[in-house]
């Protein structure tokens, strides 16, 4: 028995099943794809099919009768052919109920047609039947690819379109020599003739290029889609950055529409028991007679006075009114915060080092300096508070450099974790867990509100340093 015909077949089936196990990961990619799942379903028929007629040739007593196993794995390898007019109609549209009775019809008439030919006709009477049959199936899915002109919609698409048009000329001529020769008795695949086999064989490559062009379709779309993602997954990079940047730029943009409500509103609950607050301290020392208890109203008072100034500053800082600017001299008001850190620096065993060496003038706000200046000095002796060094020095340095004044306030505490170095000064980002991280964002928007600069020196390792920069107005003589 000739076994080369059945290996060939085999050989063609396993390369089809295949393609069928990669087609499984495309349609995972695309699950609503219906062409994809024709597509699919042609290969397995196809390759059933082939294995199963093979199997059949090989197992049948009388290929000249053949056997209704026959027939049925025919029909099943015509069945693949109209899966692929399928999936050339659900490409660009879908397939209809009337199409689907259509080829049902088709394929009840191949199984019946095969059938009556198989009981009363011969072997090459099967095969004529079969490859006319298939050349109707190519010619409605030449026609339905020129319908859809999907020859323009891609170069893998091209080959398939090329492949199905070879694929019907290969049926016609089979079909041709198949009519135009006697080859008389066969009765198994030893007296098969050589010229329609090896066609058959071409027809089955042909048709193996035809399923790889639409994988390398499929693929194609899958790089593109890949690409297409880079190039979003980049843009949404672009616009999330853009986005928090918009966000950053509307938290000052709209300071005056949310943030000046809310600070009004704060400021005038804060300032009413302030007021109350300081009348009846002022009460209180009337009713005192002794010298240290008046001196401690006092304080009070002033620390009172100090709250409710800070209360109105904050209050103007998101307002819409014209912040007041003074030619000030910067070392002057650095000095005037003294008093107001001494008992607790005292208290925590801080020394506080100036060395004022600007005596330059700038125009600024005084009260909104002071809350950056107090913010800063704050923050080091928190740092410092909990530091286990002996030492414990806050120096604040004042000096001119490019007609710039520069206003540095370090500490020898244990310094900015560098995970949160790059967004220190970010609204509600703090190095400490009791704090709010609004200190130092408020602090380097009222800096650049004044044309200046407040940054952190990530060089300096003794511990934390905070620069402030801003325009001199006029030397002080």
């Amino acid at each position: 028995m000739n076994i080369t015909i059945p290996f060939v077949f085999y050989t063609i089936a396993i390369i089809q099943i295949g393609i069928f196990i990669n087609s499984i990961s495309i349609i995972k990619i695309y699950p609503n794809e219906k062409a994809l799942k024709y597509w699919a379903g042609s290969l397995i028929l196809s390759s059933i099919g082939i294995i199963a007629i093979a199997a059949g040739a090989m197992l049948a007593a009388s290929l000249h009768r053949g056997t209704f196993f026959s027939t049925v794995s025919n029909t099943i390898h015509f069945v693949s052919i109209i899966s692929l007019i399928f999936y050339a109609k659900n490409l660009k549209g879908k397939t209809t109920a009337k199409d689907n009775k259509i080829f049902t019809l088709l394929t009840i008439f191949y199984f019946f047609g095969f059938e009556v030919i198989r009981k009363n006709g011969d072997f090459i009477e099967r095969q004529t039947f079969t490859a006319c049959m298939a050349a109707i199936a190519y010619f409605v899915l030449l026609l339905e690819v020129k319908q859809q002109k999907l020859f323009n919609d891609s170069y893998y698409v091209k080959v398939f379109a090329i492949t199905s048009l070879i694929e019907f000329i290969l049926l016609i001529i089979r079909v041709i020599v198949l009519l135009s020769n006697d080859y008389g008795f066969i009765d198994s695949l030893n007296d098969a003739p050589l010229f329609p086999v090896l066609l058959l064989w071409i027809l089955l490559m042909v048709n193996v290029w035809s399923y790889i062009s639409i994988n390398g379709y499929w693929t194609e779309r899958i790089s593109n889609l890949n690409t297409t993602h880079l190039i979003e997954n980049t843009k949404i990079k672009v616009l999330l950055k853009e986005k928090y940047n918009l966000i950053n730029s509307l938290i000052t943009a709209n300071k005056t529409a949310v943030s000046g409500a809310l600070s009004a509103s704060i400021a005038h609950e804060i300032n009413q028991p302030l007021g109350a607050m300081k009348i009846n301290t002022q009460h209180l020392n009337l009713l005192l007679k002794n010298k240290k208890e008046k001196m401690l109203i006092k304080k009070i008072i002033q620390d009172n006075d100090r709250a409710a100034k800070i209360v109105t500053t904050l209050k103007g800082i998101f307002s819409n009114n014209n912040p007041i600017y003074r030619t000030t001299a910067f070392d002057l008001l650095i000095a005037s915060l003294v008093p107001f850190f001494e008992e607790s620096t005292k208290e925590k065993n801080i020394r506080i080092r100036f060395l004022l060496n600007a005596h330059v003038n700038v125009s600024i706000n005084p009260d909104e300096l002071k809350q950056v200046l107090s913010n800063l000095i704050s923050n080091s002796i928190d740092a410092l508070s909990k530091s286990s060094r002996q030492n414990k020095v806050i120096e604040i340095k004042t000096f001119v450099k490019n007609n710039k004044l520069i206003c540095s306030v370090t500490d020898n505490g244990p310094g900015v974790s560098k995970k949160i170095q790059s967004k220190i000064f970010d609204l509600y980002e703090s190095s400490k867990v009791s704090n709010s991280g609004i200190g130092l964002w408020l602090s380097k928007y009222i800096i650049t509100k004044h044309k200046g600069s407040l940054i952190l020196n990530k060089a300096y390792s003794h511990g934390a340093e905070f620069v402030i920069e801003l325009p001199i107005s006029n030397n002080v003589s």
